[in-house]
């Protein structure tokens, strides 16, 4: 049986990645363009104070410049805003390192990187940075992740009636876990949803949890092979094809994805 219908309308959206560096970027990757030759450096977040900026490991730094690209786009107070920030591998150069120095003989931990491999580093770095006072929550579920946190976020939304910022982001992961978890690309993406009885500009979307029904995650339409591999290698990337859904012209265009075993998400472009 289907569950009600949640809507709300997309606001704005920032992204970064090894092959662009904002969401204006990514659109001409989606629809075909070919890879830019030379891969984008770490991003440098400028709301993020310099000191510890240098010290912002390469997750919080992809999280929190997306981030910033979405509230900028939308001229929106970031400090206003209830956000969702997600990843499905976490911080995997702080996990190898921190398992390497506690099955050595000092397990000595660099108090610096302890404090930065907590999962929800990300949403503390952009609260402070941005004075948010805010609920910000972190999620965390492997492939399911996207499909997880666009659900919660939609409910927060529709039942609290108040905007919420969803971040995407997954750094490439540590040599020592490739065998098991094989993404060589870094990638965020955030995306900005008001309700849908909001005055605001944007692309209206609804979802529906649809029980007893698995769905796998749908093909990409875009021919750029990079980006192709990145979104089935990157955990956070799944969020591309709800991507190539708000950049289609087509009302009533929809995808489905996995949301657990037996369940799955469907959305509408409205």
């Amino acid at each position: 049986m289907n569950a009600k219908k949640l809507t709300c309308k997309v606001a704005s959206i920032g992204a970064w990645g090894s092959y662009f560096d904002s969401w204006e970027a990514l659109q001409q990757l989606l629809s075909g363009s070919a890879t830019p030759d030379i891969r984008n450096k770490g991003p440098k977040p400028t709301i993020i104070p310099p000191n510890e900026r240098r010290r912002a490991p390469l997750p919080v730094r992809l999280a929190v410049e997306s981030s910033w690209q979405a509230t900028q786009a939308a001229n929106i107070s970031p400090e206003t805003l209830t956000c969702v920030f997600v990843s499905g591998l976490g911080d995997t150069d702080l996990t190898d390192y921190m398992c390497k120095v506690l099955a050595s003989e000092h397990k000595e931990l660099s108090p610096t990187k302890f404090h930065n491999s907590v999962h929800n580093a990300p949403a503390g770095y952009w609260t402070i940075s941005t004075k948010t006072m805010t609920a910000a929550n972190s999620v965390a579920g492997f492939n399911h992740s996207v499909s997880l946190t666009l659900l919660e976020a939609m409910i927060q939304c529709e039942s609290e009636n108040v905007p919420i910022m969803m971040t995407f982001y997954d750094a490439p992961v540590t040599s020592i876990l490739q065998p098991l978890l094989s993404n060589n690309e870094a990638f965020a993406f955030s995306i900005i949803i008001y309700p849908k009885s909001s005055d605001i500009n944007g692309i209206s979307i609804s979802a529906c949890v649809n029980s007893n029904e698995y769905k796998a995650w749908p093909t990409l339409h875009s021919t750029n092979s990079d980006i192709c591999s990145l979104y089935e290698e990157n955990p956070s990337a799944k969020i591309l094809c709800l991507a190539e859904l708000l950049t289609s012209k087509k009302d009533g265009a929809g995808i489905s994805m996995p949301l657990s075993a037996a369940t799955s998400l469907s959305f509408e472009r409205n």
